[in-house]
């Protein structure tokens, strides 16, 4: 939440869980929202899902999912 207002070329957002799940989506807009040009999601796409709700779901169907070569 202390970085609302502010903006970055590139944020990785990393989600483990959340504190309280009633602030999730606020506190997932405010992480989502900063990047100007590459945002980097790193968490469990359930937990996401769960926190973020339908417009979340949308918005992360529209995203490149990149998994990293072996």
């Amino acid at each position: 939440m202390g970085f609302k207002g502010l903006e970055r070329s590139v944020v990785i957002l990393c989600v483990n869980g959340f504190k309280e799940m009633s602030r999730a989506a606020e506190l997932l807009y405010v992480g989502l929202s900063r990047a100007r040009c590459l945002l980097v999601v790193v968490g469990d796409s359930e937990l996401l899902r769960e926190a973020g709700g339908n417009q979340l779901e949308l918005a992360l169907g529209r995203a490149q999912q990149w998994s990293p070569a072996l």
